[in-house]
């Protein structure tokens, strides 16, 4: 198992949090004193551990639940916090089909970052792009003979020039050859570099100034401990890190450094190495790391469970629904949680529509399927900006999604009358105006649009 020691630690936590007959204020604390423990014995940064654990410690102790069970909301916490720690949703991909395309590989010296650019080339080549790498390492003895043996078991080539002592030189020679050759991917090695190392650190800017990657990609010790923060820090500073790589992330490393890493750069992790041979590799999915972590193969199953128990809109997406600035993507979302919290002719009657004909509610129930269905067919460009969606688009999506040409106009209008309602809520909440104000909502109405605007400032 990947980060076992970890993992196994984290997992007699959650298992303790199961067994309590009740979670009161002394379990908590208990609860986040093992969190710590194992946290720092992971060699995740002392700060670090602290921020994390006083966050989970205030939403544990602060929020009053409605319906979801205490031992799974605080399970929920710690998984949203390592998620949170580890940079977030999973690292967008930034390589556009069609183009030419540079990804610049960064890190210290030791970190694996050679082998990590056969792996990392034979990932993309795997997904049908023709793929080159590139060595600027003027530095190591071998280094371009390194990655050219390691490149021809995968039937990649490898650019350098070994009598060339210009780093510079040579990425800027050998990329744009890459290129010409009409290579979808190049991706460029770097020498080894540490923090103190200014004038490495500097070249390592220059590199990334004239080359204009894609993504510059820090490679990470999986085993480096407590300094991953600051050598992260470092890096991010003199480059625009857009995501991390973790090697030697086998049974034996701590890991903590990975947490840290992510920490310090503001980065997602993009994929893990966990071992030596090329097929040691694996595109990071953020949730299901955890999961494994915790000892919860179906982590994904009990967030699931506990938001919808107690309905948590995003923060972000209920600021802009309240704000009437959301996008068809926010109302997709928001559709998929209504019909997870029930049939929509009970969710009608709790907010005053008891008196709507059962036939309309069907309508209702019917719609948000088919509104779904034709968000799915748009581009992203049109969830988040309708206004562009004209004549040609509205067709495309219709036939995308096989529904009528007025279906899109009803539901794009309906769309816009929804985002006034918001802002119209908004502003009366900005102005302090009773929600009981609002004829015909019932109280479990009016908690709801209370829950949907909470803590929020406009």
């Amino acid at each position: 198992m990947v980060l076992e020691t970890l993992g196994r630690k984290l997992d007699q936590t959650i298992r303790r949090i199961r067994r309590l007959p009740k979670i009161d204020k002394d379990a908590i604390i208990t609860l986040i004193q093992d969190l710590q423990r194992a946290l720092l014995s992971s060699d995740v940064k002392v700060e670090l551990v602290f921020e994390m654990t006083e966050n989970i410690k205030k939403e544990a102790m602060n929020t009053e639940l409605q319906r979801a069970k205490r031992k799974d909301f605080i399970i929920k916490l710690i998984h949203d916090e390592l998620i949170r720690t580890l940079g977030g949703k999973p690292a967008p991909l930034r390589i556009k089909p069609g183009k030419k395309n540079v990804i610049l590989l960064v890190g210290i010296q030791g970190s694996g970052k050679t082998t990590t650019v056969a792996k990392l080339a034979k990932h993309y080549k795997s997904k049908g792009l023709k793929v080159v790498t590139v060595t600027t390492d003027t530095w190591r003895p071998g280094a371009y003979e390194q990655l050219d043996q390691l490149t021809n078991q995968i039937d990649v080539k490898t650019f350098g020039d070994p009598k060339e002592d210009n780093p510079l030189k040579i990425a800027v020679k050998e990329t744009k050859r890459a290129l010409n050759k009409g290579y979808d991917l190049v991706i460029v090695d770097t020498a080894g570099r540490h923090k103190e190392e200014k004038k490495l650190m500097d070249e390592m800017n220059k590199i990334e100034k004239v080359l204009k990657p894609n993504e510059v990609i820090l490679v990470i010790d999986g085993t480096l401990g407590q300094q991953a923060y600051s050598q992260a820090e470092s890096f991010s500073e003199e480059t625009n890190i857009g995501s991390i790589i973790v090697t030697k992330l086998d049974g034996t490393a701590k890991g903590g450094g990975a947490l840290s890493a992510c920490a310090a750069t503001s980065s997602p992790i993009r994929f893990i190495g966990t071992g030596e041979k090329l097929d040691d590799f694996e595109v990071f999915e953020p949730s299901r790391f955890v999961g494994s972590l915790l000892g919860i193969p179906n982590i994904e199953g009990l967030i699931e469970k506990v938001q919808e128990a107690e309905a948590m809109p995003d923060p972000e997406m209920a600021r802009r629904m309240m704000q009437g600035k959301f996008t068809l993507d926010d109302l997709c979302t928001q559709l998929k949680a209504i019909r997870k919290m029930g049939k929509f002719k009970n969710i009608l009657s709790m907010m005053g529509g008891g008196n709507i004909p059962d036939a309309l509610k069907d309508d209702a129930e019917e719609n948000l399927e088919m509104w779904e269905t034709v968000i799915s067919s748009m581009t992203q460009l049109e969830k988040e900006n309708p206004k562009i969606i004209k004549r040609t688009r509205k067709k495309r999506i219709a036939i995308g999604s096989g529904v009528d040409y007025s279906v899109i106009n009803r539901m794009l209008g309906q769309y816009n009358q929804m985002k006034k309602l918001m802002k119209n809520l908004g502003q009366l909440r900005k102005k302090g105006k009773a929600m009981g104000g609002m004829g015909g909502m019932n109280k479990q109405a009016m908690e709801m649009m209370k829950k949907l605007g909470k803590d929020f400032r406009f």
